[in-house]
């Protein structure tokens, strides 16, 4: 099985939750790479990827969630998905990533340009929803999660398979294990 998992925005291939299912799940393949803050890049980054690999299952948490969500036709779990990006406003300028990353980069910046892609496809994001589509996408949404807490509302409006797992918005080595690769084994499993 290939798994592509997709960071969240401040993050990088060193992401705690792709180690975490490397570790319970170590017959598969899990791609996680880098991906860049500005969708401009990100998505072409995205598209690459799933035309060079043979992409069983998509796991994107928080920001990679929303990008995760944009790739149809994909199996999908989603994680805490930001499914209201327009809130990038609030990181406008220069910030930090959390782990190092490939290119050595270790800031990334937001300004207008970003802010207005996001807003874009915020509003995009759930056009061409069929029922094919909602079969192959899973959300999963902690309780305690204050970053993204309004997405679960967004998302059950679009999708039927939602679930409250506990936790907060980063995924627990127990979360991972208990939710998170049961599910990425559910979609698999599907025909």
């Amino acid at each position: 099985m290939v798994i592509l998992y997709m960071h969240g925005m401040a993050s990088s291939h060193e992401s705690f939750t792709a180690a975490c299912i490397r570790k319970y799940m170590p017959d598969a393949e899990v791609l996680a790479p880098d991906l860049s803050i500005d969708p401009a890049i990100a998505f072409p980054q995205i598209d690459e990827i799933l035309k060079n690999n043979k992409v069983d299952v998509i796991v994107g948490h928080s920001l990679g969630g929303f990008m995760a969500q944009k790739c149809r036709g994909y199996k999908k779990v989603l994680v805490n998905p930001s499914l209201g990006v327009s809130y990038f406003q609030l990181f406008k300028g220069d910030n930090k990533y959390k782990h190092q990353r490939y290119d050595g980069v270790q800031t990334w910046h937001v300004d207008d340009r970003i802010c207005k892609q996001y807003k874009e496809m915020e509003y995009k994001q759930y056009d061409g929803l069929t029922k094919e589509e909602d079969d192959i996408t899973i959300g999963l949404f902690a309780w305690w999660d204050i970053v993204t807490r309004m997405s679960s509302h967004w998302f059950i409006k679009h999708y039927s398979h939602r679930q409250f797992i506990p936790g907060l918005h980063f995924p627990s080595e127990n979360t991972v294990r208990d939710y998170i690769v049961p599910a990425i084994n559910k979609l698999y499993q599907q025909g």
